[in-house]
């Protein structure tokens, strides 16, 4: 093997020179070295040591630390300049009786007793830059060979912590290893403890898989284990598409869709729900074609159950949900449907609905790809034009606002905000240009003939 070369940042050898001064053990560990033997730099440093937390304290008074994890032996101390760098205590943990934290921890002045409690050999490492790489587990190997393996039993490993069986499916999709073979026994046989996970902890961990390079190969060896968790995706599993445009069953196609859009979390979302309202809507017509009428909305409403039960922000459920709702608009896009579109949802979204539809169309049978993209691409066009143009697009664009009605007698009310998106759809379908003096003429006239005024 190559000698191991480290560059750690400033902060990370103090903190381990400071510790040493003081007498005590301390070693960078977990994911910093990993990465650091895959030529990736970390983004975060952690060090683990023989001091105690109060003593841990001592050795830094004066800085400033945040108690991260106190009971569990880590307490962060933050720098001037980077990152936290969370320095933990040396630890054997006690039973897990609630398949996600140990009940209790024992302190300990050994660095083996630390490592042997970690969940995957190539997080089990430890780095000192005076002593080299101590790797009980030949985790090194494993990251060579590009494998993910428990360390000890595996099925004692998910047992005590039920998030290690996403961490490993994460890992795999972030990393592109393979999962050694006791290791995805017991994935399979431990998944039913998924359902003691909190959904917060499922939504983070699905989103960093969903972003890997290798997250549809992963889904498609281990897609029983996304459905306990996400059972709505099940019924595309087996959903033939028996239609000219595709060649894949739903979920096939799902994954499809999902390697070839790009690595954005909101979009790799919509791309993994897209389809979710599929086999509900699956008819045949006589000639034996399949057809999947009215798919979008009912997928949307999937999507929002699936995204409020993992706890998204109702702003990032409705962006996710909306873009499920119109993945299967016409392409290409009328000047008046992007308008509108552009209006409500803002150009940041409808470029990324784009990007959706292109992905959903490269997951498509062989040419229709090549068929459509132009239609595709006629929208991205026909969408910039209009922002180039500066085109109305909200009720904030109208050269008319309410104060203005009010000045031409219009009293404020439900009556109002109606006239007001009625000159919009005008100004957008070019009845009428942006201009005050005919928005007002128009404004009267819809007033007084069209029944408003009471």
């Amino acid at each position: 093997m190559t000698p191991v070369i480290f560059q750690l940042p400033a902060p990370v050898g103090e903190v381990l020179a400071r510790l040493a001064a003081a007498g005590f053990e301390a070693w960078c560990v977990g994911g910093c070295v990993r990465d650091t033997l895959l030529g990736k730099r970390p983004f975060d440093w952690d060090v683990a040591t023989s001091a105690r937390p109060e003593e841990t304290r001592a050795v830094f008074a004066g800085e400033r630390l945040v108690e991260v994890g106190a009971a569990h032996g880590t307490i962060a101390l933050v720098p001037p300049e980077g990152h936290p760098i969370e320095i933990t205590t040396f630890r054997s943990d006690g039973e897990y009786t609630d398949a996600r934290h140990p009940d209790s921890v024992t302190f300990s002045r050994r660095l083996e007793d630390d490592l042997s409690r970690r969940d995957f050999t190539v997080n089990a490492m430890a780095y000192h830059p005076d002593r080299g790489l101590v790797d009980l587990f030949h985790g090194r190997e494993d990251l060579e060979q590009g494998l993910l393996r428990c360390v000890g039993d595996p099925a004692r490993r998910f047992q005590e912590d039920a998030l290690r069986i996403l961490r490993c499916l994460r890992f795999a999709s972030q990393l592109g290893f393979a999962i050694q073979q006791s290791t995805g026994a017991a994935l399979w046989e431990e998944k039913g403890r998924l359902q003691t996970l909190s959904h917060e902890r499922v939504r983070e961990e699905l989103t960093k898989l969903l972003c890997g390079e290798n997250a549809a190969p992963v889904l498609r060896e281990y897609a029983g284990i996304l459905f306990t968790l996400l059972p709505e995706l099940a019924p595309m599993k087996g959903c033939a598409q028996e239609t000219p445009y595709h060649c894949f069953d739903v979920w096939e196609h799902t994954l499809h869709a999902l390697e070839h859009a790009p690595a954005d979390a909101a979009l790799r979302w919509a791309a993994l729900l897209h389809d979710t309202g599929k086999p509900a809507r699956k008819t045949f017509s006589p000639d034996g074609v399949a057809h999947f009428y009215g798919h979008p909305p009912e997928s949307g409403r999937v999507a929002r159950r699936v995204l409020t039960r993992l706890r998204f922000s109702k702003r990032e459920a409705e962006w996710i949900a909306s873009l499920v709702d119109h993945h299967e608009d016409p392409m290409p896009m009328g000047e008046k449907a992007l308008k509108r579109l552009l209006g409500q949802h803002g150009e940041a979204f409808v470029f990324t609905l784009f990007q959706l539809q292109e992905a959903d169309l490269s997951a498509k049978a062989p040419g229709v790809f090549q068929r459509r993209l132009p239609d595709l691409e006629g929208s991205r066009a026909r969408a910039r034009a209009i922002l180039e143009r500066g085109d109305c697009l909200t009720l904030g664009d109208l050269a008319l606002s309410g104060e203005d009605l009010k000045a031409l007698g219009i009293p404020p009310g439900p009556e109002m905000g109606s006239l007001l998106r009625r000159l919009l759809d005008a100004v957008q379908e070019g009845g009428v240009p942006n201009q005050a003096a005919a928005l007002e003429r128009l404004a009267l006239c819809l007033w007084r003939e069209e029944g408003y005024k009471k």
